[in-house]
């Protein structure tokens, strides 16, 4: 990051900070700081430290930071004049972490057709109530689907979530003999303890209640707000759906409660880890492999390594004419 600075240049930045060490001088103290965003790293040192400085900014924290570049023994840091810490509305995560290339408003309008197209009455309502939702749109569309391996990105959730609805309404053209209606929903709500499981500041971790509850759990947590404020919903078509939001996983050892138990269930299982496995395979190409190998490193959630290729002869290069 030094590189886009000069000796002198004024710099208002919004970083984490990544390092913060206290310092004692004859005169006094300072506190050395290392500040980090996905651009670089800065290094930054603050004389005669304000009070919040000293005993409230910690590591982790994100900070809007302003000072002057200097030169410190032949490389540049910042004099910080003034610091202060952000609450988690005051800053873009995607300062920091990945974002997906996709256009998500134009992933939430197409989910929001398909959910028009719902011709169950009850769940259609439901859908709409949920993701017709201001503040569920707004966190939605920042949500990762995972802290690691697939769509691990802000939009991923999205991204994750329209993918298995557009698989869903395919595979219901194959299977007629499943419901589509109720796979879809089951599509569309399957991860929404995702929300409160994940959490995004400057990186992806878990919340509190996400470690102690886990996304399937506060999934069901959730939509049972939702039907408390609907009348004359369907017994059996909660249970049914409560059903797919518990089984999702497939397996008990991969933390399903219940194993998926209905046609639909099992539907939304198999579309679940496609999307995920084929993602994070994906995920995993784009990286560079060894020496830039045909080859990835070895992917340890897959349990091998992920075969490039080499281009085939007779492949038109981009932009030949192969007529």
């Amino acid at each position: 990051m030094s590189g886009a600075y000069k000796i002198g240049d004024t710099v208002e930045r919004v970083m984490v900070v990544a390092k913060k060490v206290r310092r004692d001088f004859t005169g006094g103290k300072f506190l050395l700081f290392q500040f980090s965003d996905r651009e670089g790293v800065l290094k930054g040192v603050y004389w005669d430290p304000s009070f919040e400085a000293e005993t409230k900014i910690k590591v982790d924290d994100i900070v809007r930071v302003k000072g002057e570049i200097q030169d410190y023994q032949g490389s540049m840091q910042l004099k910080v004049n003034w610091i202060e810490k952000l609450d988690e509305n005051e800053y873009n995560p995607a300062v920091f972490l990945p974002v997906t290339s996709r256009d998500t408003d134009q992933i939430y309008d197409d989910i929001l057709k398909m959910i028009a197209s719902v011709n169950n009455e009850h769940i259609r309502a439901l859908l709409q109530t949920i993701y017709g939702t201001e503040s569920f749109r707004k966190d939605f569309l920042t949500a990762p689907a995972a802290k690691g391996w697939h769509h691990s990105y802000i939009g991923g959730l999205a991204e994750h979530v329209y993918d298995m609805a557009t698989i869903a309404n395919d595979i219901a053209e194959v299977y007629r003999e499943a419901d589509r209606d109720l796979l879809l929903a089951g599509v569309l709500l399957h991860d929404i303890g995702k929300l409160e499981e994940l959490s995004v500041t400057n990186h992806i971790h878990y919340s509190d209640r996400g470690r102690l509850l886990g996304h399937i759990c506060l999934g069901v947590e959730f939509l049972d707000e939702y039907l408390r404020g609907l009348n004359d919903f369907p017994p059996e078509l909660e249970t049914v759906l409560k059903h797919l939001i518990l089984s999702h996983h497939g397996k008990l050892e991969h933390g399903s409660p219940v194993v998926p138990m209905t046609i639909e269930a099992l539907l939304l299982n198999y579309i679940d880890n496609l999307d995920a496995q084929i993602r994070g395979a994906l995920m995993e190409l784009e990286k560079g492999g060894p020496h830039e190998s045909s080859w990835t490193n070895y992917v340890k959630l897959l349990d091998r390594f992920i075969y490039r290729g080499q281009e085939l002869e007779g492949t038109a290069a981009e932009g030949e004419d192969d007529g």
